[in-house]
């Protein structure tokens, strides 16, 4: 698909190009090495395990690659990169359905992540203002953000996963309590004992997706970067607060 688009920019004349990516680009990898607080230079080297990350990194690839190349009217591509981390906000499927599974455990919500994890988070609207930026600058300094990748990052506090979705789910509904850790053998043993009933019961009945180690294994690793390159580059300051997010 993004090899479509490239394509399609060349011979239509379409010169700016600002990509979508994820850090699950970057990682975490199949050695599940953390990162802490690392930033677009950081050499963080190893496999991505996950499909969607292997997905975004050859994505970012032909991206990056594409830059600079001859369009049909002999102009040339120009292209950037945005990895967005984890995206929260008011439609954020992801946060409606850990609420309604706290709520069905009586407004608990039980976390996988150890107490030393940390991650980053981004508000939807701030990511959507990066990448206007970013493309209102990609025409006017092309030289200096051409073939460059970015971080997205807000004012949204830095640090356990599981304490920020329980202060947005607290701040809509009071009830949500944050319960306890879910221990890492526990949900490796019914991964390996969900893929075994998959096995057997295949030809009859076909269970709803569940998590997979490659998930798990991301989830319980630190992967957090600390940047202004955004910043430096094009002007960006978050739109909005952490508090109106």
């Amino acid at each position: 698909g993004t090899e479509n688009v490239l394509r399609a920019c060349c011979v239509l004349n379409i010169p700016y190009v600002v990509y979508t990516s994820s850090i699950a680009a970057v990682g975490p990898n199949t050695s599940c090495e953390p990162m802490l607080r690392g930033n677009e230079d950081t050499d963080y080297s190893g496999e991505v395990e996950l499909p969607y990350g292997k997905t975004k990194a050859m994505a970012e690839k032909l991206v990056i690659e594409a830059n600079g190349k001859k369009m049909s009217n002999g102009g040339k591509l120009t292209t950037c990169v945005i990895r967005a981390n984890t995206v929260y906000g008011e439609k954020a499927t992801f946060l409606q359905e850990l609420y309604l599974l706290a709520k069905a455990r009586s407004s608990v919500m039980n976390y996988l992540e150890p107490e030393d994890t940390e991650r980053n988070h981004t508000y939807v609207g701030n990511v959507a203002w990066m990448h206007v930026l970013a493309a209102r600058n990609l025409q006017l300094k092309p030289d200096l953000l051409a073939g460059q990748v970015y971080y997205s990052y807000d004012d949204t506090p830095m640090g356990k996963s599981f304490l920020i979705r329980h202060q947005l789910m607290s701040s809509a509904d009071p009830s949500v309590r944050l319960g306890s850790h879910i221990p890492y053998w526990k949900m490796w043993l019914m991964i390996q004992l969900h893929r075994i009933i998959k096995v057997i019961l295949y030809p009859f009945w076909k269970p709803q997706p569940f998590l997979n180690l490659p998930l798990l294994n991301t989830i319980v690793t630190s992967f957090s970067y600390e940047t202004d390159k955004a910043s430096r580059h094009f002007g960006y300051k978050p739109l909005f607060t952490w508090e109106e997010s």
